[in-house]
């Protein structure tokens, strides 16, 4: 199966979204920290591997235009058809595209690339088409998952890697290298994604739970506690902003 199919079949059961989603929701919650954090709004931002929009309609909520690119029609399609159904066609555009092969020809104040280089064959090309893209001062919001996960050094991932397409994990400092090779300066790193959080998004369980934190305040409550964990175990995933000089 090739990388389109693949990911097309991946992403062959998606959902029509109802409604933009809150700086509460769980799932988005580290990735809402940092764009907040570094005051993205009425910028011009480009969303790597978009899936269906999610955070997209978010940051349009905010004054933003946002591209959305993803490699997945099935994504690119259930993506536009949210922008009709949430009325915020005028601020989003979503391409198919598989990206680095194919990049977009505007530049951005901000590039999202969450959880998309463990994917990609070429990530060393992929971080220096990312540079490109960015405008002078733009950032890079990028996350992947971690070698130090605990639930992945106890083997307990190697099937969900292999079924969501996860070609290599990230230590912090190969993370960062990644960037810092190209030019890119690193404003911050931060290791996220705790045990419990981690667990959630990897069991088939995790979908149904899912819905339940996503309700303020337990979303709170359990990112609170899922932090406490990632001293004592580890952290699943790694957090990068890095800024074009």
């Amino acid at each position: 199966m090739n990388v389109e199919k693949f990911y097309d079949h991946y992403h062959s059961h998606l959902k029509v979204q109802r409604r933009v989603i809150n700086e509460n929701d769980f799932t988005y919650r580290s990735l809402i920290y940092f764009l907040k954090k570094h005051s993205i709004n009425k910028a011009k931002i480009l969303d790597i591997g978009c899936g269906v929009g999610t955070i997209d309609f978010y940051l349009a909520t905010l004054k933003n235009v946002v591209t959305g690119i993803d490699i997945s029609q099935n994504a690119i399609s259930i993506a536009k058809q949210n922008t009709v159904n949430l009325g915020l066609w005028k601020q989003l555009k979503f391409q198919r595209m598989n990206f680095p092969k194919i990049v977009p020809l505007d530049k951005f104040n901000t590039i999202i690339c969450t959880e998309i280089l463990e994917h990609i064959k070429e990530d060393k090309l992929a971080v220096v088409k990312i540079k490109n893209l960015l405008l002078k001062n733009g950032i890079v919001i990028a996350s992947s998952p971690s070698e130090n996960s605990p639930l992945y050094k106890l083997g307990s991932l190697k099937i969900f890697d292999k079924e969501v397409g996860h070609l290599r994990r990230y230590t912090e400092d190969s993370f960062r290298k990644l960037f810092t090779d190209v030019g890119l300066e690193i404003l911050e790193l931060k290791k996220t994604e705790g045990i419990l959080r981690n667990f959630l998004f990897t069991n088939s369980l995790g979908g149904f739970l899912l819905k339940i934190l996503n309700k303020w305040p337990i979303s709170k409550i359990v990112t609170f506690l899922d932090n406490l964990t990632i001293p004592v175990f580890g952290e699943s995933d790694i957090f990068l902003v890095a800024k074009k000089k």
